[in-house]
């Protein structure tokens, strides 16, 4: 993980997207967890993919510990969001960005914006491949937050029967993102 941090530190084409697929499912996890005025989903998801670009940017490395630094970032930096401590940054890049020991806060880019983009669309056009019923329950488990009982409540399948398609469809969008 440490010579993938660097690459992306020292922007190599597509270093950042894979660091950025490793968080993707708590990222879509912790986002669905929010309901925030004018935010939708997607909105969050995309804060979700710049708050592990930021990780990439603030984190020393031969610390070997990236993958709880970036977890702690993203829980972090959703209930700032929350609290309405963080702004939306949409600005051009800046040549202090590039020096990530002495750029102090790091404000996220147009390019930044763009590829966390790229992810949340990635993951729509997943979601839209899935069986209806599959998509329903990933959203009203993930979005609404109903518990898989509820759900089972409101249809003639058992708890189990949704636990299990409630896997399918997690691992269908893990195959096809």
């Amino acid at each position: 993980m440490e010579k993938l941090i660097e690459k992306a530190k020292a922007k190599e084409v597509g270093a950042t997207e894979e660091i950025i697929e490793k968080f993707k499912y708590l990222i879509f996890k912790e986002a669905s967890k929010y309901h925030i005025k004018d935010y939708e989903l997607e909105d969050l998801v995309q804060h979700g993919y710049l708050s592990v670009i930021k990780a990439i940017s603030m984190y020393k490395l031969g610390s070997n510990s990236f993958n709880g630094y970036c977890i702690n970032a993203i829980k972090m930096n959703f209930k700032a969001l929350l609290k309405g401590e963080i702004k939306h940054f949409r600005e051009v890049p800046n040549n202090e960005m590039l020096d990530f020991e002495t750029a102090g806060d790091y404000e996220f880019t147009l390019e930044d914006e763009v590829i966390a983009f790229e992810e949340v669309k990635k993951l729509y056009a997943a979601l839209d491949k899935l069986e209806p019923l599959e998509r329903e329950v990933i959203e009203r488990y993930y979005i609404l937050e109903h518990s898989l009982g509820e759900i089972a409540c409101d249809s003639d399948k058992n708890y189990y029967q949704f636990a299990r398609i409630k896997k399918k469809a997690l691992e269908k969008l893990k195959a096809l993102m």
